[in-house]
């Protein structure tokens, strides 16, 4: 798997792919990186703001988790999954 990611480092899915990885290490860390990293090529794409906001929320990074959330509903106002979590981490 790690040779299919690398072959394409240019392509937002493969920041995916290596953040997935890390992330699944509970490297959270260099996951978020990998997350960022792709964000600089693609600083739209819901995937990745996602999966950010995931691992923000796994290092209890609330409110840059919450940012994240409202910046993909923004992009996709009828993205479920973003709203379910924030939803989720706003009532307390």
């Amino acid at each position: 798997m790690l040779r299919s990611i690398s072959e394409n480092p240019g392509d937002p899915a493969y920041f995916i792919q290596l953040g997935k990885l890390y992330f699944l290490s509970q490297d959270y860390a260099r996951a978020a990186l990998a997350y960022r990293q792709g964000l600089k090529i693609d600083p739209k794409n819901i995937s990745l703001l996602f999966n950010l906001a995931v691992t923000r929320e796994a290092e209890e990074q609330i409110e840059q988790a919450k940012e994240l959330y409202l910046q993909i509903l923004d992009l996709d106002c009828e993205n479920h999954a973003a709203q379910e979590r924030l939803d989720k981490i706003t009532s307390f």
